[in-house]
């Protein structure tokens, strides 16, 4: 792994996955995932602000790979979690998110590409426990090739969550014709006092982008690049670490 990722704010767990992180204080994290796959618990301790950032790299062998990412926030925490999916092979990434305790949030950003003939599955459940909870969740896909991609988002609102606030964002952009794109936006709620929204999108790139930014002198090919980059932007500042964001807009460059 880049010596990049060798610093006390990144976690590498390129080769050896952790089963449990936890987190008593606030702070800044990021954490990278590649060649071993499993369970991984993170606890977000009261009063806490997390801003955590997670990096699915490219791997040496064609193996698919099964994340399995479960989050427990208690009273007052709040994490700003941001996902990138730039694995290069097949995977499923299962992300549970319980907001535990009262005054809990969750503000997620998750984008993925997938090129060849690839298959990536998100499933992304947020379970609202306790009233004044607040969950906002964002997933991005980019489909080239003969690839895959579905997304099920999960708001599961229970009785007793009160004064909560659920909303859900899934889009999906398709850039070739034999690209297959699907998603599944799903509010469960057994509770009165709440706020719940979802936005849900499938669709190909904007041929009027396009045609601005080729009126601005790009190419086709920077113009299309210069579009799926914005869609990992947010996750790329999010990990507060330049040679970092080279890196990942290097490998993204790649896969384009």
């Amino acid at each position: 792994m880049k010596d990049i990722f060798k610093s006390d704010k990144v976690k590498d767990l390129s080769n050896s996955l952790l089963k449990e992180i936890v987190y008593k204080n606030s702070t800044n994290d990021v954490v990278t995932l590649a060649n071993v796959d499993g369970d991984i618990n993170f606890i977000i301790d009261n009063d806490c602000e997390v801003n955590l950032s997670i990096l699915l790299l490219p791997i040496t062998n064609n193996d698919k790979k099964i994340f399995n990412l479960n989050f427990d926030l208690h009273q007052h925490s709040k994490l700003t979690l941001n996902i990138a999916n730039l694995s290069n092979v097949s995977c499923d990434d299962n992300i549970t998110i319980n907001l535990i305790e009262e005054g809990s949030s969750i503000e997620f950003y998750s984008s993925t590409i997938l090129n060849k003939n690839t298959e990536k599955n998100s499933i992304i459940k947020v379970v609202h426990l306790a009233k004044n909870t607040t969950s906002n969740i964002k997933a991005y896909e980019v489909l080239k090739d003969t690839s895959k991609g579905f997304i099920r988002c999960i708001s599961d609102i229970r009785q007793g969550s009160s004064s909560s606030e659920a909303h859900q964002e899934l889009r999906l952009l398709v850039l070739d014709k034999n690209a297959k794109a699907n998603s599944d936006p799903v509010l469960l709620i057994d509770e009165n006092d709440i706020v719940a929204s979802h936005a849900n999108a499938i669709g190909m790139l904007d041929p009027d982008q396009i045609f601005y930014l080729e009126s601005r002198g790009l190419s086709k090919t920077v113009a299309q690049e210069l579009i799926i980059n914005g869609y990992f932007e947010p996750v790329f500042i999010g990990c507060e670490n330049e040679e970092i964001e080279i890196y990942l807009k290097e490998i993204l460059k790649g896969m384009n």
